[in-house]
């Protein structure tokens, strides 16, 4: 029997049944409240420290939301309880800054897989373990940003333990120089962007048996160095329309008996 927590069941709050299969998780409480705004309904399951649970639905399906709050640990406990709780498909949403030269302000970036450069996801699983996203994930958020019309790229993104020393933020400007080598080595080999949560998500989800996927949005603009929140209602759009078409699939899937969905190429 597992020990007791504090977190458990985000501090006692939820308990099976109050998650739905579908959830999208995001850093932001505020995002959360921008996702349930768009649902038919939903109830406010739990508020405990960086975790704001709803579970509701959208377009008559269920769906929750969780926020997690920065950083591989506190993603890596929400996953745990989410997946104690029921959820089986997770979509991280979130924002992000450029590593690579082409990625423009308001691109989407829909993650392959992550760089594991974070430190929680070594508690998980050995080094040279994968962090991917599962294909369906990655196939349905094409889907959505296509029928949404939202430039996107489709690559690999890059987990990070913290901010301010890998990107010359740091107090007094301060970069160490084993960090500066590998944010060159990962512009390099044509990593897209930086985060701190997903690779944490994608090998627990992997580990777990569930099914992941990341979508950020760049809100930094390359050519005046500006971050620029105007964009971030993107990503939010996007991802609810992916669990929609995720939903479409799996429907699809349970009246063909098939395990997987294979979209036709269609021009």
């Amino acid at each position: 029997m597992s020990r007791d927590y504090v977190h458990r069941n985000f501090g006692g709050k939820c308990k099976p049944g109050d998650i739905a299969p579908y959830v999208i998780v995001t850093g932001s409480k505020t995002r959360v409240r921008n996702l349930t705004s768009r649902w038919d309904k939903y109830d406010e399951i739990a508020d405990d420290y960086e975790f704001l649970v709803c579970t509701g639905t959208l377009h008559g399906k269920p769906i929750s939301a969780c926020s997690t709050g920065i950083g591989g640990m506190s993603v890596s406990i929400a996953i745990e309880e989410l997946a104690r709780l029921g959820a089986k498909t997770l979509l991280r949403i979130g924002v992000t800054s450029p590593l690579a030269d082409e990625l423009d302000y308001g691109d989407l970036v829909l993650a392959k897989g992550a760089v594991r450069w974070d430190g929680t996801s070594h508690d998980y699983a050995m080094p040279e373990y994968p962090a991917i996203a599962h294909f369906e994930v990655l196939m349905a958020s094409m889907v959505a940003a296509k029928t949404l019309n939202y430039p996107y790229k489709a690559g690999i993104i890059a987990d990070m333990a913290s901010l301010g020393p890998t990107t010359h933020d740091g107090y007094r400007g301060y970069l160490a120089t084993n960090t500066e080598i590998m944010a060159a080595s990962l512009h390099n080999a044509g990593v897209l962007n930086g985060t701190g949560e997903a690779a944490t998500m994608l090998v627990q989800s992997s580990i777990y048996g569930l099914r992941s996927g990341v979508i950020n949005v760049n809100l930094l603009n390359q050519a005046t160095k500006a971050w620029d929140p105007k964009e971030d209602d993107r990503v939010v759009t996007c991802g609810l329309e992916t669990i929609s078409v995720l939903q479409r699939w799996d429907e699809l899937k349970l009246e063909s008996g098939n395990q997987y969905m294979v979209p036709q190429i269609t021009t």
